[in-house]
Order: C-alpha cells, then structure tokens, then sequence
C-alpha cells in the first residue's frame, strides 16, 4: 500500500479534475473510484478525497460531439458507437435481445430489445436531427418498428430480429414477412410503446468517453486503470481510464435546472415571437455547444436560451451554490452579443464578464445560494437585438450542502 502510494505522488499531473460539494477543484491522477461515491486523486504533492462527488472531466480535452452512426441509441439515453461484430455486420440478435459490440470495448454486449431506441447502422444525412422525436420518417404516435433504407425509403411492421445476420425479419401489417438484407439498411426504430427503462434509486454516474459515447451506469468504481460498472440494461462495463473524458454523478448532491420546472418564466421577442427556452438541447433543438480552452465541448446537460428570456427557480433555501458554463452558442453565436445577469432573491451577483457576452470562450459561473430563496436567470438583448444571440447554459446545476 505504502509503494502504491509513493508510486500515484510520484506520477506526473493527471488530467483530472474533481467537483465537490465544496469549493476546491482538485487536479491529479485518479486512483480510486469507490462505491460510496468518493474520488481519490493523486495531485503532484497528495492524495486527496472528494467525498460525495458530483463529478470528473479530464481537463484539456473537450466533450465530443455526439456520435452520428453506426451509433446505439437506448431508452436511457445511451448513445453506444458501434464497431462490427466477427459476422461483419453492426447489428444482430432476435426479437427480445440485440447483439453489438460497443466502439470502445472488444465484448458483445446484449441489449434487450424494449431498452433499444434506433440505431443507425450508417452515418446518417448531414441534415439528420439529433433527437429521434424530430425526424421526419419516423410518426410521432408510432406502435410498429420502422427501418429505413439506404436510399430513404422507409417501411415498418413488427421486428422479429435477424436472420443469419444477413437480413433483417419485418412482419408488414398485412401480408407475409419480409427479409431485408441488412446491406441495404440504414436505420431501424423500434416500437416505442414496448420500450421500458429502469428508474435508479439514488446516485449513478454518466459518462462520456473520447469517441463520443455517451453511457449511463451504476455502481461505479475505478482504480488507476479501469472504470467498472452495470449500464441500466444490465451489462456489465468495464472501460479503460484513458478512454474517459467525464463522469457526472445523477441523483447526488447535484440538481440540474433542466430537471427542474421554473416557478417563472418570462419571454419576449425583439422584432417577432419569442424563442422558447429548451432543456438539454439549444433553443434551435442542437446540442449545447460551447468553446473552452480545450476547444469545441457539447454539454448533455444545461438550459438553451434567447434574449429576451427570464427562468425564475424556486430553492426554498436548500441548496449552497448555482453554477453553470455560460457563453454564445459555438455554431449559432459567432458574432453575437447578449446581456446576461444572474439573480438571487432579487439582488444581481456581480458577474461583469456576462453582462457584455460575447462569442469566444464560455465564462465560468459559480454563485452562493446558501439559504436563497429564489435564483433568476435573465438572457437580454445585446447591441444588435438578439441576432446570433443563443446562450446556452451548460451543466446548468445546483449544489446541495
């Protein structure tokens, strides 16, 4: 134990860093993930312990974009790139279980059928939304399975797995069942009134990874190599550390605006209507794009705005600190301007660098909440009105003491 500790003090800086409830924001290798939810780093001088978590980013590196295909998408809001399995093919199984083998790891790995969203088994058309809600081949109340082809035809019916792995079995409404040579597929949808996922009770962590995989699982653990732990479908994970940008905590001490419903909210558009706030998405429906230092990072989580807009959250005093990632989209606001200004219980925290955002790197927010009531988020109209002027707020968060 003694050896193993001179060994992690005598390592050189890791990328690293930890959230706490606490102010500190410690830098350094990870050693130790434990179950009860603590980070051990391994800083150039110490090993120090975050208790209660609320999560890790390697710094340096920026959160990659979301994977576009072959890509897994399931009922937890997994997003899994997929590699072929030894049959050549991206996707195989039967009715109740698929089989893919997962960018990042070399295991088959069995999804149930009802956890399955889409999956698309070629890259998508560049003008493809991000959100399955929001594409056009796929109705909105759907009951039945769609699969799309390579040259956009669609067709739909009952999924009753595939065939040798060459074709995919689709029972049409009416007449026999049909085998699709999976050559020809591009994208298969599953029925969504059969779809089920598992409500945790308490704290699991969300991960993304460097090729854009998006994971959620419990029972984390890690050493100074490998991270471990159970997706919500039930396989088991394991994933190398140098394959690991961030882990988020859910359910811990940090509560995310967009899972909260504001008390308030207030819009107004400059020459025309207003732009509705969106939760985890832009007010255009993208990801929330924002520069840092590292570059270009796509946020899971966080608030889209648009001047005018007010989102008014009640915290009843029960939280120490608000804090967010603030700045101009990174596609949509290259030459915009906003106002922005952060309130608690009435009184403006001064937080200069909002107040006149401007495109470039995205501004850190932390704000004290201790015993506050109330927190206003205001986005105001810049010089030019609200052109190129969408705000995103990522990792939009309140912290629990």
């Amino acid at each position: 134990m003694f050896l193993a500790l001179v060994l992690a003090l005598a390592a050189p800086p890791s990328d690293f860093v930890a959230t706490g409830p606490g102010e500190a924001r410690p830098a350094g290798r990870i050693v130790k993930i434990a179950a009860d939810g603590s980070v051990e780093l391994a800083t150039v001088d110490r090993v120090v312990t975050i208790r209660d978590a609320i999560g890790v980013r390697r710094s340096g590196v920026p959160l990659p974009p979301l994977p576009r295909g072959p890509v897994l998408l399931t009922t937890a809001g997994d997003r899994i790139p997929l590699q072929k399995l030894d049959s050549g093919t991206f996707l195989a199984g039967d009715d109740q279980s698929l089989r893919v083998r997962p960018l990042f790891s070399e295991s088959v790995w069995e999804v149930p059928v009802s956890y399955a969203v889409l999956a698309w088994l070629a890259k998508p058309p560049a003008d493809t939304p991000i959100d399955p809600a929001r594409y056009a081949w796929l109705p909105a109340d759907r009951n039945r399975d769609f699969i799309r082809l390579g040259n956009g035809d669609t067709a739909s019916g009952a999924f009753s797995g595939f065939k040798d792995d060459v074709g995919l079995r689709l029972k049409p409404e009416t007449g026999d069942e049909r085998l699709v040579p999976v050559a020809e597929l591009s994208a298969v949808a599953f029925n969504p009134t059969l779809a089920r996922n598992r409500k945790v009770k308490g704290p699991y962590a969300r991960l993304v990874l460097r090729d854009g995989a998006r994971l959620a699982v419990t029972q984390a653990t890690a050493d100074a190599e490998t991270l471990k732990g159970k997706s919500l479908f039930g396989q088991t994970v394991e994933i190398p550390l140098t394959d690991l940008v961030s882990l988020d905590v859910i359910q811990g001490k940090a509560v995310y605006l967009a899972d909260l419903k504001p008390k308030k909210v207030e819009q107004a558009g400059f020459l025309g209507p207003a732009w509705a706030w969106s939760a985890n998405r832009t007010v255009r429906g993208e990801p929330l794009r924002l520069l840092d230092a590292a570059g270009e990072s796509t946020f899971d989580r966080g608030l889209g705005s648009h001047p005018r807009t007010v989102l008014t959250y009640d915290l009843a005093g029960k939280f120490k600190r608000f804090e967010a990632v603030v700045g101009l989209d990174a596609a949509t606001g290259t030459r915009g301007r906003a106002a922005v200004r952060v309130l608690v219980d009435g009184k403006e925290q001064p937080l200069p660098e909002l107040q006149k955002l401007a495109a470039g790197p995205a501004i850190p927010v932390s704000v004290n909440v201790t015993g506050a009531k109330e927190l206003a988020l205001i986005v105001d109209f810049g010089p030019a009105g609200d052109v190129q002027s969408d705000v995103n707020w990522g990792d939009a968060r309140l912290i629990e003491p």
